[in-house]
């Protein structure tokens, strides 16, 4: 497929992305039943106020919650090497025995949004701003809290199609 703008073929664009290398996320979206989603497109966004930023796919059910307003926090779970098999349960690759939502190391916070207590760290949200563009919509979130949890594990990361760690 290409873009009606230019020439770039979706196929091109993501070769040329996959070059560079992302942190691996799961975003955690409060309800019953709770959501999540493996997210790399996250970034800070200003200190004062303190805002993050995710990217969701317009076709994706986090978006759908928090654009309909279900949602009106989540929580960013930055993940840890050894959490491989969370990232893959919530990007929907292959078939997962164990619901990582039903696992011991979940914990709920005050926003009512979940998080791993076996991730890296992680930052609790509010909705604060949404743009959307293209395919995509921004979603920018309020940090109300966040903690490191593992300051010695290694990170996950995504790079040219395959998981690694940094």
């Amino acid at each position: 497929m290409e873009n009606k703008r230019n020439n770039m073929t979706v196929k091109n664009f993501r070769g040329i992305m996959g070059n560079f290398i992302a942190g691996v996320t799961v975003v955690t979206l409060p309800g019953d039943p709770p959501h999540g989603i493996t997210v790399n497109s996250f970034t800070s966004v200003s200190l004062e106020p303190t805002l993050v930023s995710i990217c969701l796919d317009h076709g994706s059910e986090a978006h759908r919650r928090l654009n309909e307003g279900m949602n009106d926090s989540y929580c960013i779970n930055i993940l840890a090497e050894d959490q491989r098999w969370v990232g893959e349960y919530f990007a929907n690759m292959g078939e997962m025995e164990q619901d990582p939502f039903e696992s011991k190391n979940i914990e709920t916070l005050s926003t009512g949004s979940l998080h791993f207590s076996s991730s890296i760290a992680y930052l609790d949200c509010s909705l604060y701003d949404v743009v959307k563009e293209g395919d995509h919509t921004i979603y920018i979130g309020e940090v109300n809290g966040g903690e490191v949890l593992r300051p010695e594990a290694e990170v996950l990361t995504y790079f040219r199609g395959k998981w690694g760690k940094a």
